[in-house]
């Protein structure tokens, strides 16, 4: 088990340094378009697209990893990430660069969470998933409140561009150390037919539940933000602080996981959250909007260490990598058609009213994650 520990420490530190990097501008991508003059529509075009590109890079790269193994994969997703930052650096209005950039962004996603799910399955024993995961994934969360507060300086002072070549310069360093990471997947050829639909089919549409709340919220949240507190500096200062308060969260959630029925502990978890996110609406000062934004991202951390552990338990009795990629193209084809649906929707809708329903959509969205198989 020590050198078991030690391969998923090693795995980690590299995702955290990757966590790191991404975190330092992730908040700011919807205020980055947003500040070039995009439409709320244009913006949710983007992440729809990145959606879809995401759908189609999944069986790539299931295919992939079975050929060549899961970290390979992961290190393929780290490099494009680098590529990522370098177009997004250079979209300007709605043109090719725009839609490359989102598909870029898709594949990402694809080539990154898949393996990632594959690897971190093999590499952690079920009957300690949820301790591992949350103690571990204090790693992450350390990481990911460090980048937001910097990030925000960066912006406020030097502008998008700066903070762009820093994450890829950090970028590097990730890839450097999951090379030092043994690659443990064993090869194999996919077989999709291995997988009966029927049965998994209520995980497509609580993963896809998730993965619509997570993307719309984190698209119109940080617009919403700016509109009562247009400082890019204090919106990271914000996110950071909520972040690490996020860490007591993930010390207790993963005992809880462990501990009781983990459907159980999700739902509770999804309640709290998606109260939590419902009440964002009632920002309107620095001090609400820290309060709820803090809020949401420790309810969300209850919410998320149960929902990676039942995955894992279900990746654990169907065939991993099969399972995993239909599970992650129910989330990513749903996001899709959501994200299409929304933007249609508030065609006519004026700014702060479009973001108000977005919020309420998305909270309601994150109860049905519970829709998960026992």
């Amino acid at each position: 088990m020590d050198s078991n520990l030690k391969e998923i420490k090693l795995f980690y530190t590299s995702f955290s340094i990757y966590n790191f990097a991404t975190s330092i501008v992730q908040i700011f991508i919807p205020l980055y378009f947003f500040s070039r003059g995009f439409s709320l529509s244009q913006i949710l075009i983007f992440f729809a697209i990145s959606q879809a590109g995401r759908a189609l890079f999944l069986p790539l790269g299931a295919h992939l990893s079975s050929a060549f193994g899961a970290k390979k994969i992961i290190s393929v997703s780290f490099i494009l990430t680098t590529l990522f930052y370098i177009f997004l650096s250079r979209v300007e209005d709605f043109s090719s660069t725009f839609y490359l950039s989102a598909i870029i962004f898709g594949a990402i996603q694809a080539l990154l969470w898949l393996p990632f799910l594959i690897h971190l399955s093999k590499i952690s024993p079920n009957e300690k998933k949820g301790r591992i995961f949350s103690k571990l994934n204090m790693y992450s969360a350390v990481a990911n409140a460090s980048g937001p507060i910097l990030g925000g300086f960066i912006i406020s002072f030097y502008g998008f561009e700066y903070v762009f070549y820093l994450v890829i310069g950090i970028v590097l360093f990730a890839i450097y150390f999951l090379s030092l990471t043994p690659e443990v997947s064993k090869i194999r050829k996919v077989n999709f037919k291995l997988i009966n639909i029927k049965k998994v089919y209520p995980d497509l549409i609580a993963n896809g539940a998730f993965n619509f709340q997570v993307y719309l919220a984190n698209t119109l949240w940080p617009i919403f933000i700016f509109l009562i507190l247009p400082q890019y500096n204090t919106i990271g200062f914000i996110q950071t602080v909520s972040v690490f308060l996020s860490l007591i969260a993930l010390h207790y959630s993963g005992k809880w996981t462990d501990k009781f029925n983990r459907k159980k502990v999700l739902f509770f978890g999804s309640i709290l959250n998606s109260s939590m996110e419902f009440l964002r609406i009632f920002a309107n000062s620095f001090s609400s909007i820290f309060f709820f934004n803090a809020s949401s991202i420790f309810s969300g951390t209850l919410q998320e260490v149960s929902w990676i552990v039942k995955l894992q338990e279900h990746m654990e009795k169907e065939p991993r990598i099969e399972y995993t990629t239909i599970f992650e193209m129910g989330g990513a084809l749903i996001t899709f058609i959501g994200l299409l649906i929304f933007m249609f929707a508030i065609q006519s809708v004026p700014l702060k009213d479009a973001l108000i329903y977005g919020i309420i959509i998305s909270s309601i969205s994150g109860l049905f994650v519970n829709l998960i198989r026992e």
